[in-house]
């Protein structure tokens, strides 16, 4: 990482960047191009591994290229954006940010328990609750697994100084 200064390495930081947002963006080779999607997620840390479910219809597109495919890229913003004004001087424009990025080993489950797991830990962390799953519920949707291998942590926080500006408006 370039900026080592905005590295975040401190893993309740780290689930912090995670428990500010509900969104991934999963990307995945389609040939000889990325696709990538945004997600509903869940995650949960297993022996210090960063684990991420997903969920979706079993013939989603996304389904279909992991099978080919299971190395994926994850992208986490946290929900901190705000542009950070530079004054006269362009190039010192910058923005309030945080992410989660990295490369992982996607798995679609098959075993009823680990997909019931997964929606569980994924409805958790979307909302708050614990929720019961039927099998009828568990066989309606396919659910991956990705075990993030690497992955790297930033983030710019606002400081003092810093003049923020209002969002664009339409």
């Amino acid at each position: 990482m370039r900026r080592q200064d905005r590295m975040v390495t401190n893993i309740d930081e780290i689930k912090g960047i995670l428990n500010s947002t509900r969104i991934i963006h999963l990307g995945m080779m389609d040939g000889d191009y990325p696709y990538v999607v945004p997600l509903h997620f869940g995650y949960e840390f297993i022996d210090d591994v960063l684990h991420i479910f997903v969920h979706g219809h079993h013939e989603g597109k996304k389904f279909s290229l992991i099978k080919v495919n299971p190395h994926v890229f994850i992208e986490i913003h946290g929900d901190d954006e705000a542009l950070v004004s530079g004054g006269d001087i362009p190039c010192k424009y910058s923005s309030v940010y945080s992410s989660v990025m990295g490369r992982g080993e996607a798995a679609y489950l098959e075993n009823i328990d680990e997909k019931v797991h997964g929606l569980q830990v994924l409805m958790k962390h979307q909302t708050g609750r614990e929720f019961t799953f039927t099998d009828a519920m568990v066989n309606s949707v396919g659910v991956v697994q990705i075990k993030v291998v690497d992955y790297t942590a930033k983030r710019r926080r606002q400081f003092e100084q810093d003049i923020i500006m209002p969002p664009l408006t339409k």
